[in-house]
């Protein structure tokens, strides 16, 4: 049956669409889904996975996507990663294949793309005739959670190489269901002002407990989290010694909803009280604790920006993205974040500029530094009553 279809292009790279998913305000599923708003996402992927390669400069590099589409990130990753070897991709959906068959070979890369019928996991698991069992890069990005095909994912991919997760279950990571947060990502959510940040944390937290029992340990490169999903890049070694840690790298969030204070619990903490006004506290977790991105790959990431087709021919995107990159690279290491009106509420005040509030806690000595994850947020070491005593002097 034939589809109405048009060919757009992102990055260098020529994809075929569903008509519709361009012409309608929500992209239908039906006859494949393609969703033209994740395009800042998979110019993300690209960037990430590019300067993956720049540490591997000798190195061809596998790529799998689990749940392709219409092929869009996979297509990519063959025209645009230079050191793209063999790419897969797979789908349910033998309508999405077909089109991303016929966009290989408008890219002329068709001897680089491999395509598979099939469901994810068992796609991830099959050894099939001149295709490696594992891959350095594996992809997912479901509708929904990426809970069920976890083990997969890390089972799939090559002793240090990388797995790209997203999660569009947002409302479940950021408290709105936690008893379906529980079941599917082992751990309590907190629906407050920073869940973003919370909910990304317990989605790393949950790859980090499948994989340890795997004897795997996992590492965060970058993350980011944009419109309706949450996205990380974990790098995946084979390590019980490092799996071994796990109880060292996650821990839990007391929240006080009647005064905003909050504050990292030891495992064992016996008390639920706020250590500020007393009231019961809101606890969370276990949550990823440790950095959530690596300065030294963000650095690889940001020196990648000005050489990508997609950013060249955008400079306010390319603008957008290097600042991400650098208040990622200045972000203290804290597992929440201040909303500055929210603060300055508190004291009946307009907020000031961030740049300003920051300059004024690092006067008193305190660390303090933009939040990746909210434009408004502040990152700092110091207490709540201690960032209002400094903004009543400033």
């Amino acid at each position: 049956m034939p589809y109405a279809t048009c060919e757009i292009i992102e990055g260098k790279t020529r994809l075929l669409v569903p008509k519709r998913s361009i012409t309608e305000k929500v992209p239908p599923k039906v006859p494949a889904f393609f969703n033209p708003l994740a395009k800042k996402n998979r110019d993300l992927s690209i960037l990430v996975y590019n300067a993956f390669s720049a540490l591997r400069p000798s190195k061809t590099l596998t790529f799998a996507d689990s749940l392709c589409g219409i092929g869009a990130r996979g297509l990519r990753v063959a025209v645009e990663l230079g050191m793209a070897g063999e790419v897969w991709m797979n789908d349910v959906n033998p309508v999405a294949l077909r089109f991303a068959r016929k966009a290989a070979k408008l890219n002329s890369i068709e001897r680089k793309c491999n395509f598979h019928l099939g469901e994810a996991c068992s796609f991830l698991m099959s050894n099939k005739k001149n295709h490696k069992l594992r891959y350095d890069i594996v992809d997912l990005d479901p509708f929904g959670s990426p809970a069920q095909y976890a083990d997969c994912v890390l089972r799939a991919v090559m002793d240090g190489g990388i797995i790209s997760v997203t999660a569009t279950d947002t409302a479940v990571l950021c408290g709105v269901y936690p008893k379906v947060c529980f079941r599917k990502y082992h751990g309590i959510p907190i629906n407050n002002e920073y869940s973003n940040e919370t909910g990304i944390r317990l989605l790393i937290s949950s790859l980090a407990i499948t994989a340890a029992r795997l004897d795997l340990s996992i590492s965060p490169l970058f993350t980011h989290s944009y419109l309706h999903f949450m996205r990380t890049y974990l790098k995946v070694e084979v390590t019980n010694t490092e799996a071994n840690k796990l109880d060292t790298k996650l821990g839990i969030i007391g929240h006080c909803f009647k005064c905003g204070h909050r504050e990292l619990l030891r495992p064992t903490n016996d008390s639920n009280s706020c250590s500020r006004c007393t009231s019961k506290l809101a606890i969370g977790g276990p949550f990823w604790k440790g950095a959530i991105n690596n300065i030294d790959f963000l650095k690889y990431m940001i020196e990648v920006v000005p050489k990508l087709a997609t950013f060249q021919e955008s400079p306010n995107l390319q603008k957008s993205i290097i600042s991400l990159l650098n208040t990622g690279v200045t972000e203290i290491q804290q597992p929440y974040y201040f909303l500055t009106d929210n603060i300055c509420s508190k004291i009946k005040a307009s907020p000031p500029p961030i740049v300003e509030i920051i300059s004024a806690l690092e006067d008193y000595g305190y660390k303090a530094s933009r939040a990746t994850l909210n434009s408004r947020g502040i990152k700092t070491d110091a207490s709540l009553d201690e960032i209002l005593r400094v903004l009543k002097k400033g």
